[in-house]
């Protein structure tokens, strides 16, 4: 009897061994509550521009979309800033003759200037419609939430509103999150200065890339017409008035097509760009606390509305982290 209880303890410890240890599961990374301030990064694409961007666009490609352009241009804009009574003296002369024989001589006078010209009318055209967006978003436990934006970047320029004086962009939402993670931010209004930002970056991002010396396009245009050369041209063709006084209205013209810019830009902010969307997005809790800590695959779907015409958003995307 005691052999086979010492055979049957041994058959035991040898087969059964000592108990299995079961790992602990890892951390859920699914989120239970989205309570918590996180930094957003926000992409917006518009395909329908309000008019006066459009209008903008336009009256800078007008300088070289016609066949006697730019010259035609330059000339028109010299005689347009004479005093009165040359206007009607030189306006038929220009067009005649001054115009065909400065498109012979733009690589002395304004060798950049179609280039220069339709590299700033690109620019503008790629930042009206395409901006990513700086932003915060604060969730209390009850859901509810604020979307603040607090600035905007085109491409390697970044305008913060407090920096340039621009009050920031705030909507208030909740916010809700489901088993799964998924995150869900109820419709909202939210409305930016978009006339202000096209300047902005307009001055700080497609200028340089234009004329490094220039901060404004009054200083890019002086630099694209050489005037003391267009004025002679126009003195010794008009048969009339001085050199410097066509110099001076080359100078005047010009600062008259930066100044009419600057306005069709300010123009712009008469009627708000408000954007109406809802968000969804995943939820991540990094570290397994139960609170989220990353917001992923974020996309807003829903309307820009200018002066009351809306058009959809396209492409407009989100991504925060806590």
């Amino acid at each position: 009897m005691q052999h086979r209880l010492v055979v049957l303890l041994f058959i035991c410890s040898s087969a059964c061994g000592p108990s299995a240890v079961v790992p602990d599961a890892p951390p859920s990374t699914i989120p239970t509550s989205p309570a918590g301030a996180f930094a957003l990064t926000g992409v917006l694409d518009l395909e329908v521009l309000p008019p006066p961007a459009d209008a903008l666009v336009a009256e800078l490609q007008d300088a070289t979309d016609g066949p006697d352009d730019p010259a035609q241009f330059l000339c028109d804009r010299l005689v347009a800033a004479l005093p009165s009574g040359w206007q009607a003296i030189a306006a038929g002369v220009a067009d005649d003759v001054v115009a065909p024989y400065l498109e012979t001589e733009l690589d002395a006078v304004a060798p950049s200037f179609a280039n220069g010209i339709r590299s700033l009318a690109a620019g503008v055209g790629d930042l009206a419609h395409h901006a990513q967006t700086i932003e915060t978003l604060e969730v209390q436990p009850s859901g509810y939430a604020t979307r603040t934006i607090t600035g905007v970047a085109y491409g390697a320029t970044t305008i913060d509103f407090a920096s340039d004086g621009i009050s920031d962009a705030i909507a208030t939402t909740t916010v809700t999150l489901d088993v799964a993670g998924n995150l869900q931010l109820a419709e909202h209004r939210i409305a930016l200065p978009y006339g202000r930002l096209l300047r902005l970056g307009f001055d700080r991002q497609v200028i340089p890339n234009v004329d490094l010396s220039a901060t404004d396009l009054a200083g890019a245009l002086r630099d694209l017409v050489d005037c003391a050369q267009l004025g002679a041209l126009f003195a010794e063709k008009v048969g009339v008035g001085t050199a410097n006084m066509y110099e001076v209205a080359c100078n005047a013209g010009m600062a008259a097509l930066a100044a009419d810019i600057y306005n069709q830009f300010a123009a712009i902010d008469a009627a708000p760009m408000e954007f109406a969307v809802a968000g969804t997005a995943l939820g991540v809790d990094i570290d397994g606390d139960g609170t989220m800590d990353e917001i992923e695959n974020g996309l807003w779907s829903g309307t820009s509305s200018y002066a009351d015409t809306a058009a959809p958003l396209v492409d407009a995307t989100f991504a925060g982290t806590k």
